[in-house]
């Protein structure tokens, strides 16, 4: 953890300063939007990230024994950005056996000690009517504006874990604010980061799992949300060998389309890359990366260890599919979970509107480089059916 710590703080220094290096900062040239954002809004960043490497330090002296959770079959929801990973965790997530990172959790708790502290001052502020988490949720939903309803925001919404890999430099989202970084750029084609880097940061993970089980209910089984975990899963196969996963796959124009609107209150919000050009780029070369990446992992694995969940089946039949998913990885149903289920309504559109147009994108580099490997994965032996 200590390695992590201090490679942590090299990251985020190099990135503050090299912000400020007109050669090297591409895609977050300086303007005064973006000055404010490195000046301001950036040491109180990573003076919480310092908040939380106390925490971490506290929980090695007070709860220790953290270390000895075992993590047993977790369950993990990932695959491509915005093909129904959400929708599938939040579903999931209805069911009692299962546990997930919250948003509160990931953004402000990530060590035990600092999840104790807050519960005993959510404890003090209900007594009082909540003003505090009324004001909290109230910030929260300014300051994520426009993404707010692309993707909902809540505190206690089972969110993606990869918030709580901030304080490591971990988050793929850190890469809107400093697109410039290599290292930001290998957390979503992680086979690519320096070997020693990545097992540092995958431990560091599993080090959260640990801190959010040992406070979570006795017996409840880890739920795992992250669209940017698509590379990962072969390493997080390693790490927990009897995990299983839930891999969410897009037509690929549309889901780059998708996945570039839905960042722009990010790249506003930082001031970075206002033409999308780099951000188009970078996020075409993702996603024609982790396309493969998927249909090698897929092709390898047994039905009962991947379920494949295409998002047009999804939206036609999203009660169905989510049914035969949890079939084929023969995880039991619940009543919670079966009523949330009863209670999916058909649709075949998002309230999420956005055009291939709108970006500056080769639609003929993703029909040859992209579009082979989708069709490759619709064929898989582990694509999800609804039952007929």
């Amino acid at each position: 953890m200590f390695a992590v710590f201090l490679r942590s703080v090299a990251h985020h220094a190099q990135w503050f300063f090299v912000s400020f290096l007109q050669k090297k900062n591409k895609g977050a040239s300086l303007s005064g939007k973006r000055m404010l954002f490195l000046i301001f809004g950036y040491p109180a960043f990573c003076a919480l990230q310092l908040m939380h490497w106390f925490g971490f330090l506290c929980d090695e002296v007070l709860f220790a024994d953290y270390k000895k959770v075992e993590i047993r079959r977790p369950l993990f929801i990932s695959g491509i950005p915005r093909s129904g990973t959400t929708f599938v965790h939040r579903t999931l997530a209805h069911a009692a056996q299962f546990t997930s990172f919250t948003t509160w959790e990931a953004l402000l708790a990530p060590s035990i000690t600092e999840r104790k502290i807050i519960r005993w001052l959510a404890g003090l502020d209900r007594i009082f009517g909540a003003p505090g988490k009324k004001l909290i949720h109230t910030v929260i939903q300014k300051s994520t504006g426009d993404f707010n309803s692309i993707h909902e925001v809540g505190l206690d919404a089972a969110e993606e874990d990869y918030l709580a890999l901030l304080p490591a430099g971990g988050c793929f989202i850190l890469l809107l604010a400093f697109p410039f970084s290599t290292q930001l750029k290998s957390l979503a084609m992680l086979d690519k980061m320096d070997p020693k880097q990545r097992q540092g940061l995958t431990h560091f993970y599993k080090r959260m799992v640990q801190k959010h089980l040992y406070c979570a209910p006795e017996n409840a089984r880890f739920l795992s949300k992250n669209a940017a975990f698509a590379s990962w899963m072969p390493e997080l196969q390693t790490i927990f060998p009897d995990s299983q996963c839930i891999i969410c796959v897009r037509e690929p124009a549309s889901a780059l389309s998708s996945q570039l609107s839905s960042l722009q209150p990010a790249r506003d919000f930082f001031a970075t890359d206002p033409s999308a050009r780099y951000t188009t780029e970078l996020f075409t070369e993702i996603f024609a990366h982790n396309y493969a990446l998927l249909v090698e992992l897929c092709q390898s694995a047994d039905r009962a260890q991947i379920a494949l969940l295409d998002q047009t089946d999804l939206r036609q039949d999203s009660g169905g599919i989510i049914r035969s998913c949890l079939s084929q990885l023969e995880v039991k149903n619940t009543p919670e979970l079966d009523e949330a289920l009863a209670g999916i309504k058909r649709s075949s559109s998002s309230s999420h509107s956005h055009k291939t147009s709108d970006f500056p994108f080769d639609s003929d580099q993703i029909q040859v480089c992209i579009q082979p490997s989708y069709k490759q994965l619709l064929r898989s032996g582990t694509r999800v059916f609804p039952k007929s």
